[in-house]
């Protein structure tokens, strides 16, 4: 009986009752509560226009800029390129991502994530434009910079995307979510360069509706409106989005 009358009043923890454990301080309890609290549960994520804006976008991007890298030496050999200056370019690619990955992470430090992302989506579309054009010498070299600095941004973009509109309380999960969208229909992008080619006999139409797609993901982007969490830790939330994060 007394076993039993304490199990009714016994907490396995102290933050249950909004106790410290012994020997921590407040401020690192309050820290703690706060990161918690900073963001959306996946659910929410997944009901919210803003998810699917980004996942919209990621979605043409992600199946225009794979479908123009993995086909890249036939597309320039096509054109008239010899294999060897082919295969140069394709390592340009290497470089313009290598590149876009650490501009695109300082960039999104200074600058608004949607004019950052906007920006090297519109570049990889002006290249796939080049590549439409048929235009030669230094303009293929041209294109294929473009859509390597396109194709390299997406990991600093998608990444910080999630943490200023959905928080950090499930940024692994929603950063999966949309990591998966852009790989998987990546890998849609060469079937659709394959199948075009195969029909029309050339890469042009696919090309075009890829450039067109892409300009279609900067208008999607850019409709995201302000951040929803900031880069600091702070009691003040957005009201809905930690409503709805509770349910």
């Amino acid at each position: 009986m007394p076993t039993s009358a304490v199990a009714l009043v016994l907490q396995d923890s102290p933050q249950k009752l909004g106790l410290l454990a012994d020997g921590e301080t407040s401020n690192r309890f309050k820290s703690e509560v706060r990161i918690a609290q900073n963001g959306i549960t996946p659910r929410a994520a997944l009901n919210s226009s803003t998810f699917w804006l980004i996942a919209s976008a990621l979605f043409l991007v992600g199946t225009s800029v794979h479908g123009c890298v993995i086909h890249l030496v036939p597309l320039l050999t096509d054109r008239g390129v010899s294999p060897t200056t082919a295969a140069f370019a394709s390592s340009l690619v290497g470089i313009a991502i290598l590149f876009s990955r650490v501009g695109s992470g300082y960039l999104l430090d200074h600058l608004f994530a949607s004019i950052v992302a906007g920006c090297f989506f519109a570049a990889a579309s002006l290249g796939m434009w080049l590549f439409w054009a048929g235009l030669g010498g230094k303009f293929l070299f041209l294109a294929v910079v473009l859509v390597g600095l396109g194709m390299g941004a997406e990991v600093d973009v998608i990444a910080y995307l999630t943490s200023r509109y959905f928080g950090l309380r499930s940024l692994g999960e929603i950063y999966g979510f949309f990591f998966a969208i852009y790989t998987l229909f990546g890998a849609l992008g060469p079937i659709l360069m394959a199948k075009g080619f195969d029909r029309a006999g050339s890469y042009r139409l696919v090309l075009l509706c890829f450039s067109l797609g892409t300009l279609v993901a900067v208008a999607l982007i850019s409709r995201l409106g302000p951040y929803q969490y900031s880069s600091t830790l702070s009691t003040n939330y957005p009201v809905e989005a930690e409503a709805v994060g509770t349910n």
